[in-house]
């Protein structure tokens, strides 16, 4: 099994293992199977299917990165969720154009409460979107933030503990100290 080394540029891209299937499916196929020789040499055959095998392969690799994801996040927001609204078309809405086109305090004033409203409506929509942000991350990194939050205040704890115990030794090191300072005046008398 050895393909031309003008398709080195194709076969680069593909595994062993999909070269191998390459190589038997060309030459054992039911109808027109090519001859070990001719899928040795140039054969525009053997280059359609290679190009086709590498595009199949590099579409398939896309796929597996696209649906990898870390297991505790989810990839997708659950729809069911999100509250959706739906507008109806009533004609209301123009282009620029014929605002243009149109001269007028009032028109101009119209267009103005129609951006106004359009603003309002986005900032709403960008609250209600941030808060299902929020929900979601809480929901998703809730337990993330709850383990962290554990060992922090098992950390603190601890180094209370800690110092409490340095302060004890440190009272029972001047204990000790006086004592031997009075065993020492002590001896001297």
């Amino acid at each position: 099994m050895t393909f031309n080394q003008a398709y080195s540029e194709l076969l680069a891209e593909l595994p062993p293992s999909i070269k191998n299937e390459a190589w038997v499916h060309l030459t054992s196929r039911k109808h027109n199977p090519i001859s070990k020789k001719e899928a040795s040499e140039i054969n525009p055959i053997v280059e359609s299917f290679l190009k086709h095998e590498a595009i199949r392969y590099q579409k398939r690799l896309m796929r597996q990165k696209r649906t990898q994801s870390w297991p505790e996040c989810p990839t997708i927001l659950p729809f069911k969720e999100i509250s959706t609204k739906y507008v109806a078309d009533n004609g209301t809405q123009t282009d620029d154009s014929t605002w243009l086109g149109q001269k007028g305090s009032s028109n101009q004033a119209l267009k103005h409460n129609y951006e106004e409203e359009n603003n309002r409506r986005v900032m709403n929509e960008l609250k209600v979107l941030s808060q299902h942000l929020l929900d979601y991350n809480r929901r998703t990194f809730g337990k993330f933030m709850q383990d962290i939050e554990k060992d922090y205040r098992e950390r603190v704890n601890t180094n209370k503990k800690m110092r409490y115990e340095i302060e004890d030794l440190k009272m029972q090191l001047q204990e000790a100290e006086r004592k031997l300072a009075s065993m020492k005046s002590d001896s001297i008398h």
